[in-house]
């Protein structure tokens, strides 16, 4: 939008898809960008596409799964960016998974939902075809409106390949700014939140387990390149942990190393900013100052804070009655923005 260039870089397969529909320069008129689309209306005609994750089955009604199963081989025969994404969506939408909950998750509410559509109608397919037809409707405007802001630049994902270990890489070239927004604690749902997207682009139940291996608690600690942190309130904290919940040192550890560590790798290669989303999550109830640890620690390393920005997040769909000693969640989120040492 700024006529800047970009790298992008993430663990997830699936963001470089949404990241190439996000900056897609579409033609104006829908029936121009879509000129075949009403081969998803033939799906008489259509091959089963058959995803390899061995659970697929368990989050779809059986009346739902073979139109979807279908509707994808016939994406697979015509890639589109932006169809991609629609078809991500209505197959979210008809499993079983709550909408409102980022993680696979089934609830009551979308199981009602489901059922109520199996009552109502025989005709799945018309029902589906329209959501999508809909959806990919939105998703055009979307891009259009996007175009009107869009003032050039060029966005290199992942260097190419379908995800990148971000905690063990190293720019290649000299960049004027970072923006970045490492995990917030021991979280550990990305990769579990997109399954049902990356099942339907053909990965398996072990290339699943193997991303999921990339997210920090999960990492072996073999695959974590060693560091000095220099951050006396990470120190004061680990103390107190190691009192209250010694269990969770090594996790406290692994955060830190694998974050911290992916800055000063990065860090070398900025010549002006460094921006960093940050979130108050906690170790088993306790707190962490994040990003007081971040800005001491690359304070130490030659950077300089110059602001932080905080915002209190007032809504946001959480379980019910949750059993977490933070039953609220992540409350406040900052943006620590930090000065090259360049």
């Amino acid at each position: 939008m700024t006529n800047r260039n970009a790298i992008c870089l993430d663990i997830n397969p699936v963001s470089p898809h949404i990241i190439k529909a996000k900056i897609y320069l579409p033609k104006e008129r829908f029936e121009d960008e879509f000129p075949n689309i009403r081969i998803y209306e033939e799906l008489d005609n259509a091959e089963e596409f058959q995803p390899r994750w061995s659970r697929i089955d368990e989050w779809y009604p059986q009346e739902f799964l073979g139109i979807l199963r279908k509707m994808w081989w016939i994406y697979n025969e015509n890639p589109h960016p932006l169809v991609l994404i629609a078809l991500f969506k209505t197959s979210r939408k008809f499993s079983l998974t709550d909408d409102q909950i980022p993680k696979t998750f089934r609830s009551k509410i979308k199981r009602a939902w489901i059922n109520k559509i199996l009552e109502r109608t025989t005709n799945y397919e018309q029902f589906i075809l329209d959501f999508f037809k809909k959806t990919l409707m939105n998703i055009h405007k979307a891009s259009i409106d996007f175009m009107d802001l869009y003032s050039g630049g060029q966005c290199k994902i992942n260097d190419g390949r379908d995800y990148v270990d971000v905690v063990n890489y190293k720019l290649k070239e000299q960049v004027s700014s970072i923006l970045t927004s490492p995990p917030y604690g021991m979280a550990h749902e990305y990769i579990r939140s997109f399954k049902l997207e990356l099942a339907w682009l053909g990965y398996d139940d072990e290339q699943i387990r193997q991303l999921s291996k990339l997210e920090i608690p999960y990492r072996p600690e073999n695959t974590i390149p060693p560091i000095d942190i220099q951050s006396e309130t990470y120190e004061l904290y680990r103390e107190h942990i190691e009192r209250i919940r010694p269990d969770l040192v090594k996790v406290y550890d692994k955060y830190f190393a694998s974050v911290l560590g992916v800055f000063e790798r990065l860090g070398d290669n900025v010549s002006d900013y460094m921006g960093i989303f940050v979130g108050n999550a906690s170790f088993a109830g306790i707190k962490p100052p994040y990003d007081e640890i971040f800005i001491e620690h690359l304070e130490n390393l030659g950077f300089r804070h110059e602001i932080t920005y905080v915002d209190t997040i007032k809504a946001r769909k959480l379980f019910k009655n949750r059993n977490n000693l933070v039953p609220n969640g992540i409350e406040t989120e900052s943006l620590i923005i930090l000065k090259s040492k360049q």
